[in-house]
């Protein structure tokens, strides 16, 4: 007779220490295994990834594991976000030790998944690579690709230079959270991301006010560098880095948006060249871009960005899901 593999939920808040290394070493595996990066992640920084609401607004995490004998073999995560804008919407995956797959686990966990998406009904997985797995798994479930993202990475020595500031234009930084006069636009300026390309992704992110926005900072454990363009005063463009908060010498490019009105005129890497000179002490630069995003792509080239690796987004409805 084998060995019954028992799926239960499991809140990491209050998880002990066992089971919360015992989440890390599963996920560390399948980094080495089957991401590109081939680098196990920091304990660390799992636990404020999983603790904490990430940077496009989903909340901490929740899980559902999978045990053998009280170890931990696998998990399902969920994270959901409590803005209006994507209370459809659930963010997840699903991981499984090698050694375990194909004993019918992942497709448990993924039954077990639905008490923890609180209604939500659409889930999509952000970290699906081409030809593993994972892959073949989502699309045995129904799940579909609804966007390829490049990750990139920056070595930060010297800066690139910034380049003059077209006259009517002026660039405003601050470390933290926004300067009252500011504010407005800064929000206006994230905003305009609505017309990048995302592929067929439902995650809203132009939904920001100054109220959100205040409400992020308050909360916020990791530090934020913004570089706000104005144009005669009115917001131009923005771009916004986030300092790990668990590597002092690592941090995140987040959104760079140029408003429509200002666009073809080298704003975007102004920019985001100028943040470059904002991060002392910072050695290395992450970003992650729709690879349908050509032109950002290329800037990015030019500031001494390289392509790591590619991976998918890939959506299901919660009704249609294949277990």
């Amino acid at each position: 007779m084998g060995v019954v593999v028992e799926i239960e939920e499991l809140e990491f808040a209050s998880a002990p220490e066992e089971d919360r290394r015992g989440l890390y070493e599963v996920l560390a595996t399948w980094a080495v295994e089957d991401s590109p990066s081939k680098k196990r992640p920091l304990y660390e920084s799992c636990v404020a990834m999983w603790e904490l609401r990430d940077d496009v607004g989903f909340e901490a995490a929740h899980f559902a594991v999978a045990r053998e004998e009280g170890k931990i073999i696998g998990y399902a995560e969920v994270k959901v976000s409590k803005a209006e804008a994507n209370t459809h919407l659930a963010n997840a995956n699903i991981v499984v030790l090698p050694q375990h797959r194909r004993r019918g686990i992942g497709t448990a966990l993924l039954r077990a998944m639905r008490s923890l998406l609180r209604g939500r009904t659409v889930i999509e997985a952000w970290s699906v690579y081409k030809d593993s797995p994972a892959e073949q798994f989502a699309a045995a479930r129904g799940f579909r690709v609804v966007t390829t993202m490049t990750r990139q990475r920056l070595t930060l020595a010297d800066p690139p230079e910034i380049g003059e500031v077209p006259a009517g234009y002026e660039l405003v930084t601050w470390k933290g959270a926004a300067p009252e006069e500011f504010v407005e636009a800064y929000v206006e300026a994230l905003n305009g991301i609505r017309d990048a390309p995302q592929g067929d992704t439902t995650i809203d992110l132009t939904q920001n006010t100054v109220e959100s926005i205040r409400r992020e900072e308050a909360t916020a454990v990791a530090v934020h560098w913004v570089v706000l363009l104005l144009h005669e005063g009115e917001a131009a463009g923005v771009t916004v880095v986030e300092l790990n908060s668990v590597v002092p010498t690592l941090a995140e490019q987040l959104q760079t948006v140029v408003l429509p009105a200002h666009r073809g005129k080298g704003l975007g890497r102004l920019i985001k060249a100028r943040m470059l000179h904002n991060l002392t002490g910072i050695e290395e630069i992450r970003t992650r871009t729709s690879s349908e995003n050509e032109h950002m792509l290329r800037v990015n080239h030019s500031l001494g960005y390289e392509d790591t690796f590619i991976y998918m987004a890939v959506q299901a409805k919660t009704a249609d899901l294949q277990p």
